[in-house]
């Protein structure tokens, strides 16, 4: 499987739903549903028993998880798609690289300026299929898409997916921004379902299913204006907790050579339902919004809070159009409306 988000940080999500012996089996209904906001957090792991306990009906007590940034994900359906991008994955006359959704995603600090003005790269998934997969990307530069289909979809896994169950998959990719930029994937996935039970996080408990994942990963790396092209070898583990309902993982854990590197979890409690915004209440457009441009939020004048990516508060008010200060970095931001969240892209 294959994956540009592996080596640009994405986090892949999905949900799950109850069979009737107690166990979680993930089906396509369970995976992340677009028009809605999933409370993701960052965090440090520091309990190894995490990721060590396996098997049926097994425990995880990970109360004592404290947030240490906030991660939101927040999916966009694909009949919201550039129109550059529908003709590849939103098209009926291209079923392969038919998508369900999409995730905007950062363009990465190359530490100078690129010749062309990107605003970052929007990550295409299929759900509606017989698997969980990301099909292609695309580089966003002023509100449009240059599509890069995946030469091997890289699939997470098939659906349903249940206790006791195995999957293996190889992706590859490449991308070529002719003397800017060429990227090269080639990766083999290998997943388990290796555990069932009942996952103890600070909101509450969850029925979950545990997937074990090991990618290994080969990156090749040709910017021009560092010269000579590199490799990365990348090998890890990632363990990811799949809750019913829940639409992405209650619980991510990634381990580079044995040591956890990266974890986020859910901030949501046992009792609470996704939140989702109703386009009655406001509509955020356009999105992306360059900056120094207007943001609407809505038809009346709404209370709201915006944050940046590590969580801090940087604008409030009330207004149903935001001016977006011109000295605003491009990237994504959070916005709370009336309890509600939806992050949007600032683009310069």
């Amino acid at each position: 499987m294959k994956s540009f988000c592996n080596v640009l940080g994405l986090v892949f999500a999905i949900g799950s739903t109850l069979a009737v012996n107690g166990q979680v089996s993930i089906t396509s209904g369970d995976l992340p549903q677009a028009g809605y906001t999933y409370d993701v957090v960052n965090t440090a792991v520091t309990d190894f028993s995490l990721t060590a306990i396996d098997g049926p009906n097994a425990t995880w007590d990970a109360s004592s998880l404290v947030a240490i940034g906030d991660a939101p994900i927040s999916p966009v359906d694909i009949d919201d798609a550039s129109i550059t991008a529908a003709l590849v994955f939103n098209s009926p006359f291209n079923a392969t690289y038919q998508c369900d959704y999409y995730l905007p995603t950062v363009f990465p600090d190359l530490g100078f300026e690129l010749p062309i003005p990107l605003d970052g790269f929007n990550n295409f998934y299929q759900t509606s299929g017989g698997h969980f997969a990301i099909a292609g990307i695309g580089l966003s530069a002023s509100g449009f898409d240059l599509p890069v289909t995946y030469d091997d979809i890289d699939e997470f896994f098939p659906l349903p997916f249940s206790f006791g169950e195995t999957f293996e998959s190889t992706a590859a990719f490449e991308l070529n921004l002719e003397g800017i930029l060429t990227y090269g994937l080639d990766q083999t996935r290998s997943v388990t379902a290796d555990a069932w039970g009942t996952l103890i996080l600070p909101g509450g408990s969850f029925d979950v299913l545990r997937t074990r994942t090991q990618l290994n990963a080969t990156d090749d790396i040709d910017i021009a204006k560092l010269g000579e092209p590199f490799t990365v070898e990348r090998d890890q583990i990632i363990y990811q907790w799949w809750g019913e309902g829940t639409g992405v993982p209650l619980l991510e854990v990634t381990e580079i050579m044995g040591i956890p590197a990266l974890a986020t979890f859910q901030n949501i409690d046992s009792t609470n339902e996704l939140h989702e915004i109703s386009s009655t209440s406001s509509i955020i457009f356009p999105n992306p919004v360059s900056a120094g441009n207007v943001l609407n939020i809505g038809s009346v004048p709404t209370s709201y809070s915006i944050f940046n990516t590590q969580g801090k508060k940087i604008a409030d008010g009330k207004s149903s159009a935001i001016q977006i200060p011109s000295n605003w970095k491009a990237g994504i931001y959070t916005i709370a409306i009336q309890g509600e969240t939806e992050r949007f892209i600032v683009r310069r």
